[in-house]
Parts: structure tokens; sequence; C-alpha cells
């Protein structure tokens, strides 16, 4: 895609934009970003046909696109990466603030030439004002916006411009928000959690103890084994008194058949489908106390600032800038602290070790810090339009907590430089070229990390043209890139028991990216679509070399360092019909056929504590589905506008392998993926009047996985979003006062893809009340 920069203005708000895009690339302006109330990055997004919350909890969302996150999508900002663990570990959620973001692109494919193999999945790039872009009309601008939620804490933000010369500029804006545990309609973990007849893996997964013992039906057993009434006090020898009874008349002791004695309790001629075993449930019991109404260990504090300079004139521009955020929240899930364990009963005479000792919330602490800079030159030359370079340098300090102690802390060091080459040769022909550079090294203390110091650098050359020929546009773009990933063990990791990242030997890919799309405008109301790409991917770090208990996501992470690329071949065809009875409609069918896939799989082992051991393996996968999007935009006789949107997506995450452990563990299709949906909305602005309305239904999933057991459907559920606002004009000041709701009816919702829905739903009713004052 040709990327020559051009800006246009919406309400006030510059946006920088592409002026080619693909047939998937979406952007998301001010005025969208703002319209829901939200507490993570993905729930953001969400609202996109396409993109999907993963949700690990409220805070902790990250973008799933067609099904595919973490490390298939990469975030970035300002075209850089982010550096924090997101994709390695969802609990680090995504830092944002809607009030500060100029405009958000969301790439759905198509885009792995321009970002490389951690976008085969899709992209996000967040455009701010970390490095102010233009000239404000007045020596100073800003606005400052509080709102009081009742299910979502306090909310602050601030931002402010200023031309301190003819050419130099700065900017300035911040961030607060704070809440406790956050309401729900009932109870915070699925019903079925408590019945007695809930197996192990879903009881884990459930966060619930089975208080249970298994009786044996002594009376079926006609003899009592000689050998072992003479041995079973022998600790060498490990006998347990069920092996006192058996339907042998004889043991061998010594080399000699010797009579079994008779058992005394033995009752003949029972029922020949008598069990000889009986497991009777005393009760079901969480790991840790939830409450009634509320999602456990939900609380939030975030805060957020960003100052930068620029210096520019016609053809050139120079700036700096710096971020820092830090957040600490919860998720609604509990982890144990080894202690020793004690017996106890729970009023039915039954004793057992308790495994409900030293369980303790999970708490996420992150910090980071990211100083940019940027520099372009209009050149003004057919082959070299202009050039851009900007680099970031990033620090970061990422911790799992349980309760106020720390189980591990990752620190993480990124350097991250891109060139940009654009060129218009001709008036039918316009591009980007360019070069990415990156080193990040992360490294790692605490007694029970789940990852030994790494190192990764990556470098890729790309370059993304485009040609348009009468009522034909051709996108053409090819990236060759070299990912290396390195171990370096230290004395204070402990490694698990599992395969713990094999030898930990280090890794180098070469990887090649190539796409192609042709859009036809057949007529002037109708144009259709047809792609292909071939992406590859490297595995991540913690793919290759994870290794011990990863609290966050409640499991026993295992890394294999002899994995393969991961590849996917790519084809979508669209058509979209423009203007008919003022409908704009676009529909997209895509279809993905992925050679070693990486996922992270079951082995059916489960640890003390409740932590389930999982793998990273590879195997063949096709993911495909479609999307249909419907807009439309009225000014009606008063003057008033009605913008209204619909939209409906489906995707299929398919297994594809002829792998028998595969197909025992996971099934047909991957557990955990995102249900079908379509959802409306409508937004009216009348004078200083607005109104938006939106309904997104969430439909039960069919297409299920296995979690070594079949995996349960979340029942269906609607949310329901709606603001209302009035502008309030006093003096030289721009008033704003709005009433905005989120799940207005209070429904209970289970997303199907996260992996913690039998923990906790999302968020109940919302309503929040907000004044924003402009400058």
């Amino acid at each position: 895609m040709a990327q020559v920069d051009t800006v246009f203005r919406i309400d006030s708000i510059v946006v920088e934009a592409p002026v080619n895009t693909s047939w998937n690339r979406a952007v998301l302006n001010k005025n969208d970003l703002t319209q829901r109330n939200v507490t993570s990055f993905g729930e953001l997004l969400s609202g996109t046909t396409g993109v999907q919350n993963s949700y690990h909890g409220p805070h902790a969302g990250a973008p799933m696109i067609r099904s595919m996150s973490g490390n298939r999508v990469k975030i970035l900002r300002n075209n850089n990466s982010i550096s924090d663990l997101s994709g390695i570990s969802p609990n680090f959620a995504i830092s944002f603030d809607p009030d500060n973001i100029a405009d958000i692109h969301i790439y759905k494919s198509q885009s792995s030439v321009l970002y490389g193999g951690r976008a085969i999945g899709g992209a996000i790039n967040i455009m701010d004002n970390s490095i102010p872009k233009d000239l404000p009309a007045k020596p100073i601008t800003g606005s400052v916006k509080t709102a009081w939620q009742s299910n979502a804490g306090h909310h602050l933000a601030f931002d402010m411009d200023s031309k301190t010369g003819k050419h130099s500029l700065w900017h300035i804006d911040g961030m607060w928000r704070r809440n406790g545990d956050i309401q729900i309609p009932g109870h915070p973990k699925i019903d079925w959690a408590y019945s007695h007849t809930i197996d192990d893996l879903q009881a884990s997964m459930a966060q619930v103890f089975i208080d249970k013992e298994t009786r044996q039906n002594i009376t079926l057993y006609p003899y009592l084994s000689q050998y072992t009434l003479d041995n079973i006090d022998n600790p060498n020898l490990g006998l347990s008194e069920s092996e006192l009874y058996t339907f042998k008349p004889h043991s061998v002791i010594g080399g000699y058949e010797v009579p079994n004695l008779a058992n005394p309790r033995y009752i003949p001629d029972q029922d020949p489908s008598t069990p000889l075993f009986t497991t009777i449930v005393h009760g079901v019991h969480d790991y840790a106390p939830v409450r009634e109404g509320y999602i456990p260990n939900s609380h939030a504090d975030h805060k957020s600032i960003s100052i930068g300079y620029a210096w520019q004139t016609s053809r050139v521009q120079l700036g700096v800038g710096y971020r820092g955020n830090e957040g600490y929240f919860g998720i609604p899930g509990f982890a144990q602290i080894r202690q020793p364990s004690h017996s106890h009963n729970h009023g039915h005479g039954h004793q057992h070790s308790a495994q409900d000792y030293g369980y303790s919330p999970i708490n996420t602490r992150a910090r980071s810090n990211n100083v940019i800079s940027e520099a372009s030159l209009e050149v003004g030359l057919p082959w070299l339009y202009s050039i851009k370079n900007s680099y970031s340098l990033q620090f970061s300090d990422d911790r799992e907590l349980l309760g106020i102690y720390q189980m591990n802390k990752f620190n993480s060091t990124l350097h991250s430089n891109r060139l940009e080459l654009h060129h218009t040769p001709y008036s039918f022909w316009q591009g980007l070229s360019g070069l990415d550079l990156s080193s990040r090294k992360i490294t790692g203390t605490g007694s029970m990390r789940y990852m030994p110091h790494t190192h990764s650098r990556e470098w890729g050359a790309f370059t993304q043209q485009q040609f348009t020929v009468k009522t034909l546009r051709l996108n053409v773009g090819y990236r060759f890139e070299q990912a290396n990933r390195e171990a370096m063990l230290d004395v204070d990791y402990k490694r698990s028991r599992g395969l713990a990242g094999g030898n930990l030997s280090p890794r180098s890919f070469n990887l090649q990216q190539f796409n192609s799309e042709l859009v036809w405008e057949i007529f002037s109301f109708l144009q259709v679509m047809g792609s292909y790409q071939h992406a590859e991917r490297a595995p991540e770090v913690n793919e290759l070399y994870a290794g011990n208990n990863h609290f966050a996501i409640m499991i026993e992470e295992n890394g294999d360092d002899r994995l393969p690329t991961e590849i996917n071949d790519g084809v979508e065809f669209g058509l979209e019909i423009i203007g008919i009875t003022g409908w704009n409609v676009k529909s997209t069918y895509y279809h993905n056929t992925f050679q070693n896939y990486l996922y992270l799989a079951h082995t059916g082992i489960s640890r003390s504590g409740g932590f389930l051991v999982k793998e990273w393996r590879a195997a063949d996968t096709q993911i495909s589905g479609w999307e249909v999007a419907l807009k439309q935009q009225t000014t009606l006789p008063s003057g008033a506008k009605l913008f209204n949107q619909g939209y409906f997506d489906l995707v299929k995450n398919r297994n594809t392998s002829n792998d028998p452990l595969r197909q025992w563990a996971e099934g047909d299709f991957m557990p955990n993926m995102p249900t079908s949906r379509f959802g409306l909305s409508t937004e009216f602005q009348a004078k200083n009047w607005s109104l938006y309305v939106a309904a997104d239904s969430y439909l039960k999933q069919k297409l299920l996985g296995k979690n070594i057991n079949p995996e349960p459907p979340m029942p269906a559920f609607t949310l329901l979003h709606a603001k209302i606002g009035r502008r309030l004009p006093w003096a030289k000041y721009q008033l704003e006062a709005y009433v905005q709701g989120s799940n207005l009816l209070d429904s209970e919702a289970r997303p199907q893809q996260s992996i913690l829905k039998y923990l906790s739903p999302l968020p109940g009713r919302n309503i929040s009340v907000g004044i924003q004052m402009g400058i």
C-alpha cells in the first residue's frame, strides 16, 4: 500500500492517513473512539467487523483479528513497535487513552509486508500526538475531561498544544483512571462450575476444588491377598489397602503359590455391572472466596503522560517525544503460593488434605518509558518524493504478583528504527519502500518466572507499490526479513518438569512476505476485489523458551526450541455496492491456509495447585470466514445528520492436521474461537445535540473445540451502548456534557474466545456522566 501522507480535519481533529488504502484497512477517528465507554484496548476496537476482544479481565483485553491475537497481531504506535509484553502474556495490557489518540489504523490482512511476520494476522497502528504534527490555530489550544462512572471508577484526561514560534510547537497530554471491583449481574463463575459432574480439567479452568473421595466396594472381592497382608507395612513396596482385595485364590510368595484368605465381607451373586470403585462428591469449593455480583480482583489504577516538541517548515519536520505509562490492576483469577497443607472437613465428617491454602489474587504492575524521534524531508523528486525516519527507545518493567508478592518481573529494552522512502514516479504509480531494524532484550527476576533472559534481533527491507489505471487498482508488495532469537541462561532461572524450551538453542529465521490486491470498479456503484498474500512468522521467545508456571494465564507454559516457521497463504474476495438507496455494502470472504500454525496445546497433565500443563506445538490449520459491513449517511431537511452502520462476521479456525494428539486434545476446531455476531449503530447530530446508540449481538458458538473434553458453548448475549451529549457554549470556552452507558441491558456476557470465561463475565451495566472543556 502506498503511503503518501496527507492531512485532513474532522471536527478540528488533525489526522494523518495514507491517500490510498487497502481493502481491509479500517480507520477509527477520535469520534469513533469516544462513543463507547471501555476499559481495555481490545474492547475499544471490538465494534469493528472482524475484530473481537480477547478479554483477559476488564483491563487486559487485546484485539483479536479473525480469531488471531497475541504474537500474530502487531501493535504499533506511530509506525513503531510497542515493546510491552502483551503479545507474550495477555495480562500485560496495551496502554491507551482514547481521549488522546488521533486515530487508529486497523489492518485485517495484507499487513506483513509493511510490518513484518508478527503482523501475519493483522496490525493495529495507534496514531497519537506524542510528536505534534500540525500548528494549532491559536497560540494555545487544549481540553480537559473528567467523568464519574457508576461501575468503572473515575477518569480524568487533558491535552494541550501550543506554538512557540513560526516553526516550533509542543504538545502535552495526560490521563488517570481508577476503579475498585467491577459489578456484574450475577455470580462471577459459570453455573456448571459447581456441578458435581464437573471433570478435573474443567474444575481447574473454573478454579474450583472437588471435595471427593473414592470408595472401594470390598464386598465384590472373594479373597484377601496373603502377599499384601505380609508386606503392607514395608515402605519400600508402596502397597495400599486397595491391593489387599483380590479375585485370585492364590498369591505368589518366594516362587510358591500360597492360598489367599477368604474375604469375610464378600457377598456372592452380586450384579456383575456393580463398579469396583465409587466416587462420592461431598461438595465443590472455590480456590478462593468470590463475591456475588462482582468480578473478583478487578481493581485498576492507570496513568500516563506524553510530552512532545516539533520544529517544522514546509519541507522539513524534526520532532522528539516522551511517553510514560504506569498501570496496576487485577485479573479475575487466583494462584497458589506454596505452603504446607493441612487437613480439614466441610461438616460431613470426611477428612482430606486442603488444596485451598495459599491462594492469592493475580495482579499486574507495568511501567514503560518511551522516547521517540522523527525526521522527515520532502525532496519533491519523482523517484524520491519524501524521506522519513523514526526511532523509538522503550524501557518496560512488567511484573506478575500474587497478592502483594512478586512472582516474576521482566525488564525489556527495545530499540527500533524505521526508514521510509516515498515515491511517485508517474501519475498512475506511487509507492513506499523502507527498512526496519529492531533489537529487544528481556531480562527477568523472580523465583517463579516462566522465561529465561532472551535477546531478539530483527531487520526487514520492504517495498509496497500501487498502480492505478482507469478503473483498476493494483497493490503489490514484498518484504525480506531476518529474525534471531536467543535464550541466555542464568543460575537463578528454574525450569519446570515439562518440555521447558528443550535445549534453549539459539534460532535464526529468514522470512519472506508477499502480497497482491486487485480492485476493479466495474460500475460507479460496484467494485470487486481479489487478493493473495504469503506471510511467514518466526516463533516468539515464549513459544521457543518458556518453561515454568505462568500465573497470569494459570498454566505451566512450555516452549519448544525446535518449532518451525509459521507460514500462511491466504486469498480474499470482496464486493462493494456503493450508494444503492443511500447504503454502502461491503462484503469480504477470506481463506487462510497455515502450515505449522503455532498453538498452546493441552497435555492432559495438571500440577498441584490446579495448573494445567501446556506445550507450544505446530500443526496445519485453516482460518476462513465472512465479513459484511453496511454504512449510510443522511442529511435531514432540518440540517441534522444521521449515520447508520451495521456489520456481521463469522470465522472458522479449523484443524486440518493429521495429528491424532491434536484431535484428542483440541478437536476439529480450535477452542476459545470467537463466535459469530452482528451489530447495528445509529448516530444523530443536530445543532448542539448528539445521540449514539449501538447494539452488538453475539450468537451461541456451534463450531466447538475441545479442552481434552468437549468445550461447552457460552450462552448468546447482546450488549447495548448509548451516549447523549450537549454542547454548551460559554464565553471563549467550548463545553460538552454527556451521559454514556455500556451494557445497558445488564447482560451476563461470557465471550467464547476468553480463556477466563468460566471465571468472569464482561462488566455489568455502567453509566458515565462527564464534562469536557476545550480552549
